[in-house]
């Protein structure tokens, strides 16, 4: 690839809609390169800062539109792919109100390998769960400000006392009470 095409298609085409992209989105959008070519212009184009690497084989578009806090929830879905993750544990009690103290990390579970990872967007924590696809999904809901999956307040009190019961006090449980009859009434009202 040379530089004004990967501008042409990086900063003006294609791959401007993606500001998180893994190595075979950008093989797709450079698919008449050859593996020696795709490679020499991926080191170059990282070299002049047009695309960042995040993590092995995920790469953010420094020409894309800044994704936010969204930019979270892609990393982990590229980290993870074909996997479920979902935000849980102490980082889904303390949105809800459930635990006082905010979280450093972003704790997702995941059908995939735990693991840890730094980005520019914040840092992530993964934590295998067994939870099945349909539990899964019939126990979250999906935040469009972070691109994520959420836990159902429930769940991530059923999770942290499952994987990480050493951190169950730090959930203040009148409050969890309250949280946990707010969502049932709202639940409720959508049904």
């Amino acid at each position: 690839m040379s530089l004004s095409e990967a501008v042409r298609v990086l900063v003006l085409g294609a791959g401007r809609r993606f500001p998180i992209i893994d190595r075979q989105g950008l093989r797709t959008l450079f698919a008449g390169d050859g593996d020696h070519a795709f490679n020499t212009g991926l080191r170059r184009l990282i070299e002049l800062g047009l695309v960042e690497r995040l993590a092995r084989g995920v790469y953010r578009n420094g020409a894309a539109p800044h994704p936010g806090r969204r930019g979270l929830g892609m990393v982990a879905r590229h980290l993870r792919p074909g996997h479920l993750c979902y935000v849980s544990y102490e980082s889904a009690l303390a949105e809800f109100g459930s635990i006082s103290q905010v979280p450093m990390v972003t704790i997702v579970a995941t059908t995939g390998n735990g693991g840890e990872h730094r980005s520019p967007f914040g840092d992530l924590e993964f934590c295998h769960t067994s939870r099945s696809a349909p539990e899964i999904l019939a126990n979250t809901v999906f935040d469009d400000r972070l691109g994520l999956r959420f836990a159902t307040p429930e769940m991530a009190y059923e999770d942290l006392a499952r994987v990480r019961p050493g951190n169950l006090h730090l959930v203040d449980h009148d409050i969890h009470a309250e949280v946990l009859a707010d969502w049932g009434r709202s639940e409720s009202a959508h049904a």
